[in-house]
């Protein structure tokens, strides 16, 4: 497997190990990815100093996962693969959300992430996630990128990321918290699409469901099923 490179300009580095709870580490190149909300993740400073500075953890750090109930797809994501998921992140601290695709929750409206909150909860919405390393995007770390490689399409995986694959040294802020410094993670992700040709193929048979921008709609997306 070839290695790949974190952000340009960062060298390219070494393959990370994924570990799962109970087995032996396996190898597994990086990913990559994002949309809607997960784009105004990590306002803080840290937020190119954090991408940068993961090639220097590479051979320590890793992803455990401690749940893995697998699904009906036939293949495996990858580090080319797009893939359609819905989430919840936590701190593996005390368990408080800072990430979710469920909806259900009101998020943080302002820059400063003090005082201001949605008047309604956002709604459930999956999202795209970009499997490879090429394009980083703020508010989805490394680790939750590794996390989703290996799933197939109907699967769910409970995994924790050490801070070096999250948000590393500084404290970041999140639309549903903030995200304390060298904080390990958890994630819950269910699988429901993968792709290896493009978007398109992740919204077939879908209605009522967009990415999101100017005519985003989210009436059925709480009622996505995985499908392959």
């Amino acid at each position: 497997m070839a290695p790949v490179a974190r952000a340009p300009p960062v060298a390219v580095t070494p393959r990370r190990r994924v570990a799962c709870a109970g087995t032996r580490a396996r190898d597994s190149s990086d990913a990559v990815g994002g949309v809607a909300r997960r784009a105004c993740l990590l306002f803080a400073p840290s937020v190119a100093a954090a991408l940068g500075r993961r090639a220097a953890f590479a051979d320590e750090a890793s992803v455990k996962i401690v749940r893995d109930v697998a699904g009906f797809g036939a293949k495996e994501a990858t580090s080319k693969s797009l893939v359609l998921v819905k989430y919840e992140g936590t701190l593996a601290s005390d368990g408080a959300v800072f990430d979710t695709t469920l909806g259900g929750r009101v998020y943080a409206t302002s820059s400063s992430g003090v005082g201001s909150v949605s008047i309604a909860p956002a709604a459930a919405r999956p999202v795209v996630v970009n499997l490879s390393s090429d394009a980083p995007v703020p508010g989805v770390p490394e680790g939750l990128r590794l996390g989703i490689r290996g799933m197939r399409v109907g699967g769910t995986r409970t995994f924790e990321v050490p801070p070096e694959l999250g948000f590393g040294s500084a404290a970041a802020r999140s639309p549903y918290a903030t995200i304390p410094a060298n904080s390990a993670l958890k994630y819950e992700v269910t699988l429901l699409r993968l792709s290896d040709t493009g978007p398109d193929a992740l919204y077939a048979g879908i209605s009522r469901c967009g990415l999101g921008g100017a005519s985003q709609m989210s009436d059925g997306c709480a009622s996505v099923e995985p499908m392959e």
